[in-house]
């Protein structure tokens, strides 16, 4: 099912200082509830690093530099989450078999 963006609700776009807590809180909560055994749970707290360290960096008055800094937090993110999806994908079809 497709969702419809732009009939949600707004969410006012939060704070540097405001972003990072939030990335924090839910960093703790994926640790505390999944830990860090499983493939996926591995993914979701490096995708949450990879997403505070965009958020420190841009926060700053870094300029290039910075946003260079957090384009390659962000294509981590992208390769991990790349991986993660062909790791479950395969175990999955290797059941089906």
């Amino acid at each position: 099912m497709k969702r419809n963006i732009r009939s949600e609700r707004r969410i006012p776009p939060a704070g540097p200082t405001e972003a990072l807590d939030m990335l924090a809180r839910a960093r703790k909560a994926v640790d505390e509830a999944y830990g860090s055994d499983e493939q996926l749970a591995r993914v979701a707290l490096h995708l949450i690093d990879c997403a505070a360290d965009a958020s420190a960096l841009l926060s700053r008055e870094g300029g290039l530099e910075a946003a260079r800094e957090a384009l390659g937090s962000a294509r981590s993110a992208v390769v991990a989450a790349t991986a993660a999806v062909r790791v479950i994908h395969d175990a999955d079809r290797a059941e089906r078999l």
